[in-house]
């Protein structure tokens, strides 16, 4: 599977990994496998729960695992394999770049439209209350990527231009309580991957 986003919460629902990869589509049924629970719409596979993963791995996040490691997903692929179920893919990118703000055009009172520049692409965003000024770097994700509220973002239009980028905010890297978009220090690497581990 290419597409998927992975979760855990023990304080909020107790020791099991949620992997979503669709979360467009209502769930219709599930089949309990051992230790996984396979989510259905209909015949279509949207998504698994892994129950006491305590027992294989120490998890520490709590809420959205933006970037797994290799060992995670190794480890959760083992777990699916047991069950001869579909396994994930390794994660190259947490999907979640940085870009540079360019133009910014009032399109009522509260929304704007903002160009971003990402290495040698541009994209378009709708943003609400902006407070971000021309050369600003921000966080943003493109189609396919899961935010942390379990939504993959998906493209659409404003008058012609295709809105292909969301800017995020705080709460949605998940570093803080404060809503509101995250401007990032004049150091950050426009196309570097937000969430990346680098190995030392």
């Amino acid at each position: 599977m290419k597409n998927f986003a992975i979760y855990y919460s023990y304080k909020e629902i107790g020791d099991v990994v949620i992997i979503l990869f669709d979360n467009a589509k209502n769930a219709t049924s599930s089949i309990r496998k051992n230790r996984v629970s396979v989510i259905y719409h209909n015949d279509e596979i949207i998504g698994y729960n892994i129950f006491d993963i305590k027992d294989i791995i120490k998890i520490k996040s709590e809420g959205m695992i933006y970037f797994p490691s290799n060992v995670l997903v190794s480890i959760i692929n083992s777990v699916l394999q047991n069950e001869k179920l579909e396994t994930l893919e390794y994660k190259t990118s947490s999907g979640y770049l940085i870009a540079q703000v360019g133009d910014i055009k009032p399109i009522d009172n509260e929304k704007f439209l903002l160009s971003l520049f990402i290495n040698n692409d541009i994209c378009h965003s709708v943003v609400k209350n902006c407070s971000l000024k021309t050369g600003d770097k921000v966080v943003i994700v493109q189609e396919g990527t899961f935010l942390n509220n379990g939504e993959m973002f998906k493209e659409t239009n404003y008058e012609n231009i295709k809105i292909n980028a969301h800017v995020c905010t705080g709460v949605e890297l998940g570093i803080t309580n404060i809503d509101g978009i995250l401007s990032l220090d004049n150091d950050s690497v426009i196309g570097d991957d937000f969430f990346l581990l680098e190995e030392k």
